[in-house]
């Protein structure tokens, strides 16, 4: 029964730290796609294809609808 839960201690352990690896010192870039006329699955595929980010419509001051993706910055 000690060895089962030694076991799976380890293994939580081991997958916390790669976890905390792959995220660590990642940031965020945003990129506008659409400067109007903005759809929301339109913005998600461009996105998505592009810059394998999310997509997302957003009303401008003006009243416009832009396209805005979220992406992980590559080096």
């Amino acid at each position: 029964m000690m060895t089962k839960i030694t076991i799976v201690a380890i293994f939580i352990v081991f997958f916390l730290g790669m976890v905390a690896k792959e995220t660590q010192g990642q940031h965020i870039c945003h990129q506008v796609l659409l400067n109007d006329h903005c759809d929301g699955p339109t913005c998600t595929d461009l996105c998505d294809k592009q810059l394998q980010g999310t997509g997302q419509c957003y009303m401008t001051v003006d009243r416009r609808l832009i396209c805005i993706c979220n992406y992980i910055c590559r080096p």
